[in-house]
């Protein structure tokens, strides 16, 4: 599995990934494989099982978003494209989901979204997610923290490498070198 963190600021976001790839019985740590990419002006933190993601991360074309409500933005246009692309490279959300389990954060506009593995998606009001095997370790040191001290991409970026050293302590599943994104409105 896979650690995810993410912060929203008033203006910006920083997510955070670790490096360590888990199949089966084997513990792979690739820096090379990111579980955070850049797709046009969207952030997208995979978890999970790999196919899925995959397929996101190389063969999706995300909607052009303008201007607007977000989160409609996403609930009409984001997760519909993210079904097609799925759907079209041979993912059956159907079939294949009752046998996968994954995760994302997904930024944009300076927006942060969580989405689960039926595509359900959602914001947080304070501000902080987290998602994978050690996520839950990592969303207990980001809620000791008080949000108002987040006030910069680099308070945000020293806080969220704090969360994934408690995970990569915690959790067999995470580990360094860990990834650090940020986006900006």
């Amino acid at each position: 599995m896979t650690t995810l963190v993410g912060i929203q600021g008033k203006d910006f976001i920083v997510m955070a990934a670790d490096s360590q790839i888990t199949e089966e019985n084997q513990r792979t740590i690739s820096p090379r494989t990111p579980k955070i990419v850049k797709i046009g002006k969207y952030l997208l933190g995979i978890t999970g099982d790999s196919r899925p993601g995959d397929i996101l991360s190389y063969n999706w074309t995300p909607p052009t978003y303008k201007n607007g409500d977000e989160i409609q933005f996403t609930g009409k246009f984001i997760i519909p494209s993210m079904i097609d692309a799925l759907k079209a490279n041979g993912y059956d959300l159907d079939g294949d989901r009752k046998e996968t389990t994954f995760s994302y954060l997904l930024a944009f506009n300076g927006k942060l979204f969580s989405i689960g593995d039926d595509l359900s998606f959602l914001c947080s009001e304070s501000g902080y997610y987290a998602a994978g095997s050690g996520g839950s370790f990592a969303l207990g040191y980001l809620y000791s923290v008080d949000p108002k001290k987040i006030k910069s991409v680099q308070a945000a970026t020293l806080i969220a490498k704090k969360a994934m050293a408690i995970s990569c302590k915690l959790d067999i599943n995470t580990y360094p070198p860990i990834q650090i994104v940020s986006q900006s409105k």
